[in-house]
């Protein structure tokens, strides 16, 4: 299942519509880089990494 469009992580959305945004983003969520999401694209090198990094913030997107 993908991910919900409105996820936000600190007030920050986690899909793009593009690889630089989801990249500029990755500094709001610990990490760099970007990973691609169905058609979208998420901020940190991969999911997991993503994943990892919103337990520091208490908040992240959730799957169902």
């Amino acid at each position: 299942m993908g991910c919900s469009t409105g996820s936000t992580q600190n007030g920050t959305p986690v899909l793009f519509n593009t690889k630089a945004e989801a990249e500029k983003a990755a500094k709001n969520f610990n990490c760099r880089g970007a990973h691609q999401m169905g058609d979208k694209w998420m901020p940190c090198k991969s999911h997991k990494h993503q994943q990892e990094n919103k337990g520091q913030s208490g908040q992240g997107h959730h799957h169902p």
